[in-house]
């Protein structure tokens, strides 16, 4: 039987550990593989240990739930999210929803609606065929490196475009998962981690070279969403879009 790779992002150590506890419960085929304390580090662990599942709080510092889901609605948009909160995060359950969430458990979880979430889940994954299989390109003439190299060229045409890394395996027939660990190995960087290195590097030559307001460069490299692209470039650079521009006004 195929195991799922899960991680908890949970701010309260208490609350995590009771979160894995109650999963590990379940019996079902589930492989734990991390936590972290907010979406940040999430991330980072996300990309080390590509987990099929993510079980996240909403009200988190630094990232919350809500921006996490956004952020793997775009990056990893093959990864199951299962919000868990309580009701006065309602609201921000709901749009995390949008941002395809698969579901949202309410503490303290209880046993049977947590069974009842994974179960749906798990048979999600086993009809899609998420666990990657190393040969899952044996069918194609491409070697590895010529896939990667298709990826890269890619993504250097279409970054200003609002692409996902579907959009990226559906050119190709591969899933998410396959192109991303190819395009990885070959290229020693993720494919969402170079569309975002693109995407700043522009940002920093519009900002510095234009006149463009921060709303028309964010969707000149690809940012739908101003505050988003903000909070990114930030991320990126240690200074937002507007305190990047003053520094380079002031050289």
């Amino acid at each position: 039987m195929n195991k799922y790779r899960y991680i908890v992002v949970e701010d309260e150590e208490l609350i995590c550990q009771n979160i894995i506890r109650k999963i590990e419960g379940l019996d079902l085929p589930l492989q734990f593989c991390g936590e972290a304390e907010d979406g940040e580090k999430a991330l980072a662990l996300i990309d080390q240990q590509n987990p099929h599942i993510v079980f996240t709080d909403i009200k988190m510092p630094v990232m919350d739930g809500l921006m996490l889901s956004k952020e793997l609605y775009f990056a990893y948009p093959q990864i199951k999210i299962v919000i868990i909160s309580g009701y006065d995060d309602f609201e921000f359950a709901r749009l995390a929803m949008k941002y395809g969430a698969s579901d949202f458990l309410l503490k303290p979880l209880e046993l049977d609606e947590l069974r009842t979430c994974v179960l749906h889940i798990t048979a999600l994954l086993d009809a899609s065929g998420k666990i990657l299989l190393e040969d899952s390109g044996m069918a194609s003439s491409m070697s590895r490196q010529e896939i990667a190299d298709y990826v890269e060229e890619f993504i250097k045409k279409n970054y200003k475009e609002n692409i996902t890394l579907n959009d990226i395996a559906d050119s190709l027939g591969f899933t998410p998962d396959y192109i991303s660990k190819i395009f990885k190995k070959e290229k020693n960087i993720t494919p969402i981690k170079f569309i975002t290195k693109l995407r700043i590097n522009g940002a920093k030559q519009l900002l510095a070279c234009t006149g463009l307001d921060i709303l028309s460069i964010s969707q000149n490299v690809g940012y739908t969403d101003q505050f988003y692209f903000s909070r990114v470039f930030k991320a990126q650079t240690g200074m937002y879009p507007s305190e990047y521009r003053n520094r380079k006004e002031m050289n």
